[in-house]
């Protein structure tokens, strides 16, 4: 199967990697020329427990890259998905499909509008990745991935998606009802990304504190009632257990949101947190918790982006 995976961030170049190792052809799609260019000639670095591993793969800028392959696997920032998606639908050829495996509850919609909802396929992944430095990645723990159509039965492509994710090392399921699928990632999110990004701890820490505790049971619980009434059918019978678990088995982890925070970029706590406030406000239930949480990392963003326009 051919490849593209767009986004050479954490995630991006785990995927690509492993990807790779399982013997598809595999291309990485950047929207920065020069960062593309770097990845293309130095290839790519994946740590792990066993040590490193150094992979050839080719890198680019041009989306007209996206003609030549099957599958487009977004793993960029939601704040990114609008442009991805104008880039698809222009360029990606007849029959080929787009994977979001993004953080965020609105990624699905925004592929689907663009290419139909018969091209687009939603996931999750709770496997830990943390950038070292361009084109540079640790796998930084182990977890689950899901995939599914975005509407409809489970087919033929979903299935080859699913088994060569398993032949990668990921622990992977297909299934249908997409949106359970993200918001169940939603919710995992909510409970931990806002938290460390605060406190600038590991994902594990967040279960050794009690306070902390405290908040990613109670942010877990209003986005888990926002769900239900959504008719969401989450995954896990026991969210906060979920997280909980998730939280350990990524216990050093230092996750996309922290990794901005620490990196003075802009996060995606709009479309995690700020979703489930969005979400509740249209079915009427207060999300107070999750518009804190919102609130205070977008904060910190202000703070430290506001100082880097006026340097």
């Amino acid at each position: 199967m051919k490849i593209a995976i767009v986004g050479p961030g954490a995630m991006g170049l785990m995927l690509a990697a492993r990807l790779k190792q399982a013997g598809a052809e595999v291309s990485l799609l950047d929207h920065r020329a020069k960062r593309a260019q770097l990845i293309d000639e130095q290839g790519v670095f994946l740590e792990h427990s066993q040590g490193e591993d150094h992979l050839s793969i080719p890198a680019g800028a041009d989306p007209a890259m996206l003609a030549k392959v099957d599958l487009a696997v977004i793993c960029t920032k939601a704040y990114h998905t609008q442009e991805v998606a104008r880039a698809l639908r222009d360029n990606l050829r007849d029959g080929a499909r787009a994977l979001t495996l993004q953080n965020g509850a609105e990624n699905v919609e925004t592929l689907v509008d663009a290419l139909g909802p018969e091209r687009v396929l939603g996931g999750i992944t709770s496997e830990g990745a943390t950038l070292l430095a361009p084109g540079k990645v640790r796998h930084a723990g182990r977890g689950v991935t899901h995939v599914g159509p975005a509407r409809g039965l489970l087919d033929d492509f979903t299935c080859q998606v699913r088994d060569l994710f398993l032949k990668a090392g990921f622990e992977t399921e297909a299934s249908e009802g997409v949106q359970n699928l993200i918001w169940t990632k939603v919710v995992i999110n909510v409970g931990i990304n806002p938290l460390t990004a605060i406190l600038d701890v590991l994902n594990g820490r967040l279960l050794e504190l009690a306070p902390a505790r405290e908040l990613m049971a109670a942010a877990v619980a209003e986005a888990v009632a926002v769900g239900k009434a959504l008719g969401i059918r989450f995954l896990h019978q026991d969210m906060l257990a979920a997280v909980q678990q998730v939280a350990r088995r990524t216990g050093a982890n230092i996750n996309s949101m922290l990794q901005d925070v620490r990196s003075k970029r802009r996060t995606e706590v709009a479309y995690i947190n700020g979703a489930v406030v969005r979400h509740g406000e249209q079915v009427g239930l207060p999300t107070p918790i999750n518009q804190t949480l919102t609130q205070l990392v977008q904060a910190k963003e202000a703070e430290y982006l506001g100082e880097a326009k006026k340097a």
